[in-house]
């Protein structure tokens, strides 16, 4: 799937009174599904999807109609609990291009974001699209990647985005995304990032997070393997000469109450007991006592990066700890870079996963996993000299 075609954003002269606009409902299908038809050649969407994304929770798919015709549409789409929004897709019908409706659905798709509580809009568009890219650029959208090979004829993608009430931002710390190639290696992807962040000769790659994996995790977990745990991953970027600290709620191994068989318990709390030995023996510092968003800001400032524990049932609807990387702060939001893109039928990618905000309160919610609310932070930063 392809995300914003951008097909028929045109700059034209149609008056803003003269079209109307309203959200999708499913007499609009048979409009939608021709207009689609007639804008793009191939990745189109299904009369299936946008009946989907009409009843979406986390979409929102605003109709231009001239008229009394639906002649356009732009589709968004959100996370719950994140304040990012995707410009998913729009069109324009050609019968109705240099009309000036690819510019007026630009700024109803901000104002869907912004109701919405997303602040931040992103969208890629065709690296060959230049009609796209000068509207966009022309309403305030910047250029902060490249996709390469992005859409189905292998042509490249820009990642653009506008933050929409500007005077409340601050651009977070930068890094480049990596995303988990199995469903349990957040934790060894977090890591990458947050070393690649801190020495840029750290090369992102599946032999590198297979590795950390092999080196940090928990070996169970639930039912299948398990992921990484705190002391584990702090003691592989240890041994890669980085300075590492670690916050836990608690002692003892975190994640033993999840796992079923009795045996599989066993071997989690032995390895949670050679990695606690083998931390002590490194001299690496850890602090047993609950924390909030104010203890992460504080040692970021100081020059370390943030792997901190979430529980992905705030964003995703599951119960699963998972790793995330704090990218950065400002007064109103914490912004997190996520490894985990989700499933190949979810609408995200990697540019919505990187330095994504999330409100202080929400992230200080979601950094508790399960009935006992466990915690745990690694921080990381460079050895002096």
């Amino acid at each position: 799937m392809s995300w914003v075609r951008n097909a028929g954003v045109i700059l034209g002269q149609l008056d803003d009174s003269q079209i109307g606009f309203r959200l999708a409902h499913d007499g609009d299908l048979d409009a939608l599904c021709d207009i689609e038809n007639r804008s793009f050649d191939i990745d189109r969407l299904s009369r299936r999807a946008f009946k989907r994304f009409i009843g979406s929770e986390t979409a929102r798919l605003r109709v231009a109609e001239c008229d009394g015709a639906v002649v356009g549409y732009a589709l968004v789409v959100f996370r719950s609990n994140v304040a990012l929004a995707r410009l998913y897709s729009m069109a324009v019908d050609p019968n109705f291009r240099q009309k000036g409706i690819g510019r007026a659905l630009v700024r109803q798709a901000e104002e869907l974001s912004l109701d919405y509580g997303a602040p931040i809009l992103r969208l890629e568009v065709s690296q060959g699209n230049a009609v796209a890219i000068a509207l966009f650029h022309g309403a305030g959208y910047r250029e902060f990647a490249l996709y390469p090979d992005y859409y189905p004829d292998h042509s490249d993608a820009l990642r653009m985005e506008r933050v929409l009430v500007p005077q409340s931002m601050r651009l977070p710390s930068p890094i480049h995304f990596y995303h988990q190639t199995l469903p349990f290696t957040c934790g060894p992807a977090s890591l990458m990032m947050a070393m690649n962040a801190l020495d840029p000769l750290v090369e992102m790659d599946r032999s590198l997070e297979i590795a950390l994996w092999r080196e940090a995790t928990t070996i169970f977990m639930t039912s299948g393997h398990g992921g990484c745990g705190p002391l584990g991953l702090a003691l592989a970027a240890d041994r890669r000469g980085f300075n590492v600290e670690v916050l836990r709620s608690r002692d003892g191994p975190l994640f033993v109450d999840s796992v079923r068989k009795a045996k599989s318990r066993e071997v989690v709390e032995l390895v949670h007991y050679d990695f606690a030995r083998q931390i002590e023996q490194a001299g690496i510092p850890v602090s047993v006592g609950a924390f909030g968003v104010t203890e992460i800001e504080n040692r970021m400032r100081n020059g370390q990066m943030a792997l901190v524990l979430i529980s992905q049932y705030r964003i995703y609807g599951d119960k699963i700890p998972h790793w995330v990387v704090v990218s950065g702060f400002d007064e109103r939001f914490v912004y997190v870079t996520d490894p985990d893109i989700g499933d190949d039928h979810d609408p995200f990618n990697g540019s919505d996963c990187l330095s994504f905000p999330i409100l202080r309160h929400e992230f200080d919610l979601m950094a508790r996993y399960g009935r006992d609310k466990v915690q745990a932070a690694v921080f990381v930063s460079k050895k002096a000299g």
